[in-house]
């Protein structure tokens, strides 16, 4: 392959529109749509990986070993949830990003959260009770992170979880801290809207990430043009989930009832699938490859 270009490289030129994934068939689904890179969620991965929800639970090891096959595997950049570095110390988030540095990630992000962590806390627990470590601890954790990162294609992208129990001033305060320190960007998780993302622009300089676009009733909370307006020039979402629950709830309810697959061969997505049929495996650069060797004998 390729060298790919870096993600600090597609900064430079532009806003990045990165969609979350957890293995390389949802790596390639968004090359293929034309993404420019893409974020390895940590609880997307837990589902996939443990089948356990997003509480915390994945290891540094899961991760590497995930970071290593998707990075390698895709042609796009791989930025890493890396949640808070995988330990209490800064020697940790210091071998955890040197690790997925290795293994591939153009950037990682290590947040200031204790070990009970993980989005699904949110939807079933008073947020108030989502723990920060203290703000020093942290910046320690990114000091290193960046140490790490020293001499490589990845990046630190500082990511603050404070606005849950202490609200968007001390988010901010604590990007504005990570700034100084000389994080390349900063990420205040739980925004949302343009006021949020108006308030966090007006005070918090530098590359920024809006986290995780979402729509109401048909509405999105923010436009990609008016995001980049306001400074952030790299946008997530998480998309596919829902896209594969959906799918194989659909395919396999009415192969089941029909006792065939007569629905799934047939339901070509309005010529989007036989579009895009063979696009998703590399069988031939391989094939072709093996066809060299042997015929060099």
């Amino acid at each position: 392959m390729e060298k790919k270009k870096t993600l600090r490289e597609l900064l430079e030129k532009g806003q990045v529109f990165a969609p979350c994934i957890w293995d390389c068939v949802t790596a390639r689904s968004a090359e293929l749509c034309g993404f420019g890179a893409t974020v390895l969620s940590s609880g997307a991965l837990a589902w996939s990986m443990l089948g356990m929800p997003d509480l915390g639970l994945l290891t540094v090891d899961e991760v590497v070993f995930a970071t290593e096959r998707i990075a390698q595997f895709s042609s796009i950049p791989l930025i890493i949830d890396a949640e808070d570095g995988y330990g209490e110390s800064p020697i940790h988030t210091y071998r955890t990003v040197s690790r997925l540095a290795k293994a591939g990630a153009m950037a990682v992000m290590i947040d200031d959260t204790t070990g009970i962590r993980g989005w699904e806390r949110q939807l079933y627990q008073d947020t108030r009770l989502y723990e920060t470590i203290p703000e020093k601890n942290w910046l320690a954790k990114l000091d290193a992170a960046m140490a790490a990162c020293e001499g490589t294609d990845c990046m630190l992208i500082a990511r603050t979880e404070a606005k849950f129990k202490s609200g968007l001033d001390a988010a901010i305060n604590r990007c504005l801290s990570a700034h100084a320190l000389g994080a390349p960007m900063t990420l205040a998780i739980g925004i949302q809207g343009v006021a949020d993302a108006t308030a966090v622009s007006e005070r918090v300089p530098g590359w920024k990430i809006y986290p995780d676009v979402k729509s109401k009733n048909g509405v999105t909370d923010i436009d990609l043009q008016t995001a980049a307006r306001l400074g952030f020039n790299l946008v997530t979402m998480h998309y596919m989930e829902k896209a594969v629950e959906f799918g194989l709830m659909l395919y396999g309810l009415e192969n089941c009832k029909n006792g065939s697959t007569v629905f799934s061969d047939s339901h070509d997505m309005g010529g989007v699938g036989p579009a895009c049929r063979g696009k998703f495996s590399t069988y031939k650069h391989w094939l072709d490859m093996e066809q060299k060797f042997l015929n060099r004998q």
